[in-house]
């Protein structure tokens, strides 16, 4: 059985990847800082016939990925999928953001990304199981007002991904994004749930919709596919048309 690591599977988008990886037969590794929320995802994998369990950590803490892929290989002895998704956004506006604030979202969001990448990179299976998926965002590829460290947080995230992924495509390694644009979450819900913004939001959008979490899971859970050995270094934006239409 391939076993995945997936950061932010508390709720959401985390939640959503951890399911429908499970729906490939792969056990599931979920790291969060809220325990009842990692249980309850833990509870929907076993639910439906997969194995999972829950680690408590903050991946922008120092040690934690290194301790999070202890753990991994400690429960199922090998490790095949990361999934980098824990993420913040620290909204503010820019002219008088705190530095710390802007340190925290980079902590999270890349570094952390980073982080785990390093520590699972001795214990990743080589060959075609072997996936590293960083879960970025369209803001890394447009500016968007009061998200600058947000953006820039997942811009070099993109950037990241390729040098990984060429560094590392002879051991076996592949390592890819995906940048989702408006998807229905507890970020976005107080937006979306304000008729003018929304309507704002959704005429940004070909499509007219925002995506599920569900739809991202699905994503995810394709690229781990090996019969997607041969994508690598990418960047798969899935957005409803947003950025093709500016």
């Amino acid at each position: 059985m391939r076993v995945a690591a997936v950061t932010g599977a508390s709720r959401n988008i985390g939640r959503s990847i951890a399911l429908a990886l499970a729906e490939q037969s792969i056990a599931i590794a979920c790291l969060g800082r809220d325990r009842p929320m990692l249980d309850e995802t833990v509870g929907l994998v076993e639910a439906n016939g997969g194995r999972a369990s829950a680690h408590v950590g903050d991946i922008s803490d120092d040690g934690s990925a290194a301790t999070f892929v202890d753990q991994v290989l400690e429960i199922y002895e090998r490790l095949d999928v990361v999934v980098n998704n824990a993420g913040i956004t620290g909204e503010a506006p820019s002219a008088t953001t705190d530095l710390s604030l802007f340190r925290k979202v980079i902590d999270v969001n890349l570094i952390g990304a980073f982080a785990l990448s390093q520590a699972a990179y001795p214990a990743l299976t080589r060959g075609e199981d072997a996936i590293i998926v960083n879960v970025g965002s369209i803001y890394g590829q447009i500016g968007v007002p009061k998200f600058a460290a947000y953006c820039a947080s997942k811009a070099a995230l993109d950037g990241l991904t390729r040098a990984l992924a060429a560094e590392w495509a002879r051991d076996g390694i592949r390592v890819v994004s995906i940048a989702p644009g408006y998807v229905m979450s507890d970020i976005s819900a107080e937006a979306l749930a304000d008729d003018r913004s929304s309507q704002g939001i959704i005429r940004r959008i070909p499509q007219r919709r925002v995506a599920t979490a569900d739809e991202v899971g699905v994503v995810v859970a394709m690229l781990a596919d090996r019969r997607c050995r041969y994508i690598t270094g990418a960047t798969l934006v899935m957005d409803g048309g947003q950025i093709s239409s500016i």
